[in-house]
């Protein structure tokens, strides 16, 4: 017996219970079955997943989703908005400044900002920043996804852009520091909101790849075979925790980091500068876990770019090409046409509460950082509470989905209710924002986390940047209809009529994905891969067959230059 098992047995003579179990603690969680190199890993070529790489997954997930939870969702949308309300005028009089306290603004007046040819509400010019990022997202991130699915750059490109986002962020304070530009901080929002989008796509393409070797799933294809229910169901399991791990994290993360900003602008005043400082101290949050997942993470390799591929078009090149073949893909496409709406509507419900709570109820920033706390709170035990209802139950990701895409559309409902004069409820008073923070929480993280799950068994191997691109840009550049339609209905009929349209927005695509079939959707992309391999194939011959017959046609005409 060796000292290990001493340990975790408790027999050695010099160890105590409690060492005993903190030494099978660290076993567990920090150290590799020297078996699986042995047993596992002449299977395939590449690296098994180790747990100081899902460690990495994890720490990276807590520090740059806690900021995509609390920075991007609420501190950015606020000091933008206070900023623009700074420095709004009177629609009357263009001139005239717009009175700090809304209680001063005349009868039938409003306050405006230019918004570029047009001016419009603060509200108003917050959602359109939103639509202008949705935009250049896109084309940033399809023009870098594919390219990281070859070489050993995926790596370094999500850790690349994560720093941009941290520097882009922390600069925003500039805005509420000097009036006169104020809105470099909407300039400087669409632009962090761009590396954001893009770290987002990186981050979720790790879900199939580390799911693909980890010695769980190795260990089924080899006792079970590639094509068993068990090996499917064995990856299904490692992504369900990878994702809901690092949703959990990330709502952890976001609580700790809510939490710090409270305690701020406790010390301090919710002024936008003290705002500003918060998104200071979120960068730097940020970058500590994106520095503690470089030393823990390990680049895999891709294979290596075409020849002759030109590195800043052939991400768009790549992407058309497989959106030319959508007929070999048709399940994850119907997919993505539900997650277009669905990912609209909780981006959409989302910023609406925010700004029902703010122009309406005349929250503070502290109400509406309690409420956020909440969600964090709720969002982390439901992640939980899905994770271990899959794995243990059997519950299926795309189950998931459905049912809590439909307790969602629950809460648009009980806010309709707030049209209702005489009804007291319905989004009117404070501790219903909590409610529907708490609400958010429970359904939120598990749509998030269970919607990468099922997309990742549809990507076709290799493809896994590229299509998370498509996946995200089917999520983002959703993100601009909702709020173009709710700018359009609060400017002509209020802020509470927006949720008419929200209601749809969940419904329709939980009808949508009633329809899907995981298991089609899943054998169209092993068809796609080996299809493809079978063209690679094809060409390599007939590059082949043409190098040889120049070869011999120059030995020919060598042997006749040789006889003349």
């Amino acid at each position: 017996m060796d000292v290990d098992d001493k340990v975790s047995s408790g027999t050695s003579d010099h160890t105590t219970p409690r060492t005993g179990l903190i030494s099978r603690l660290k076993k567990h969680l920090l150290h590799d079955d020297p078996n699986d190199a042995i047993t596992l890993q002449p299977y395939i070529q590449e690296r098994l997943t180790k747990k100081a790489e899902l460690w990495a997954f994890f720490l990276f997930g807590f520090g740059y989703f806690g900021w995509s939870n609390t920075t991007g969702a609420l501190f950015q949308p606020l000091l933008v908005q206070q900023v623009a309300r700074g420095a709004s005028h009177l629609s009357s009089d263009l001139i005239t400044p717009c009175p700090s306290k809304d209680a001063e603004i005349p009868v039938g007046d409003k306050c405006v900002v230019p918004f570029g040819f047009i001016y419009v509400e603060p509200t108003s010019y917050t959602l359109l920043i939103n639509v202008v990022s949705v935009w250049c997202t896109i084309v940033v991130s399809l023009g870098t996804s594919a390219f990281a699915d070859h070489g050993r750059s995926s790596r370094k490109l999500m850790m690349t852009f994560c720093l941009l986002l941290a520097v882009t962020t922390a600069f925003m304070f500039i805005g509420p520091l000097k009036p006169e530009v104020w809105w470099i901080s909407g300039f400087l929002m669409v632009v962090g909101l761009i590396f954001n989008g893009v770290t987002l796509n990186f981050f979720d393409a790790h879900i199939p790849i580390l799911a693909r070797f980890h010695p769980t799933v190795i260990k089924a294809m080899v006792d079970h075979g590639a094509d068993s229910q068990e090996h499917v169901k064995a990856k299904v399991q490692v992504a369900t925790f990878l994702s809901g791990g690092a949703s959990a994290a990330g709502y952890a993360g976001g609580f700790l980091l809510t939490l710090l900003a409270t305690l701020v602008i406790i010390m301090t005043d919710a002024s936008p500068l003290v705002l500003g400082y918060c998104l200071i101290m979120s960068s730097v949050f940020v970058l500590i876990f994106m520095i503690a997942y470089a030393f823990l993470s390990h680049q895999r390799t891709s294979p290596p770019l075409p020849e002759g591929a030109n590195v800043f078009t052939f991400g768009y090149v790549r992407i058309g090409k497989t959106m030319r073949q959508v007929r070999r893909l048709k399940t994850m496409f119907f997919y993505l046409c539900a997650w277009f709406i669905l990912g609209d509507g909780l981006t959409s419900a989302t910023s609406m509460a925010i700004l029902i709570a703010q122009d309406q109820l005349r929250v503070s920033n502290d109400a509406l950082i309690i409420a956020a706390l909440i969600q964090y709170i709720f969002a982390g035990c439901s992640m939980w509470f899905w994770i271990w209802l899959q794995n243990s139950k059997g519950v299926k990701p795309m189950k998931v989905i459905i049912i809590n895409s439909c307790l969602f559309g629950l809460i648009p409902i009980y806010c309709l209710l707030g049209l209702i004069k005489s009804n007291p409820v319905g989004l009117k008073h404070t501790w219903e924002l909590y409610l529907c923070a708490s609400l958010f929480g429970l359904f939120i993280g598990a749509i998030n986390s269970s919607n990468r799950v099922v997309f990742s068994q549809f990507i076709p191997l290799g493809h896994e940047n590229e299509l998370y691109a498509v996946f995200e840009m089917a999520n983002v550049s959703s993100s601009w209809i909702g709020p173009l339609i709710c700018t359009a209905i609060i400017e002509r009929a209020g802020i509470r009529h927006t949720w008419w349209f929200l209601l749809t927005q969940f419904y329709i695509p939980a009808i949508m994905m009633v329809f899907v079939n995981v298991e089609k959707g899943r054998q169209e992309a092993i068809d796609f891969y080996n299809n493809e391999q079978a063209e690679k194939a094809r060409a390599k011959q007939l590059t082949d067959m043409t190098v040889l017959s120049d070869s011999k046609l120059m030995g020919s005409e060598k042997d006749l230059n040789k006889s003349v």
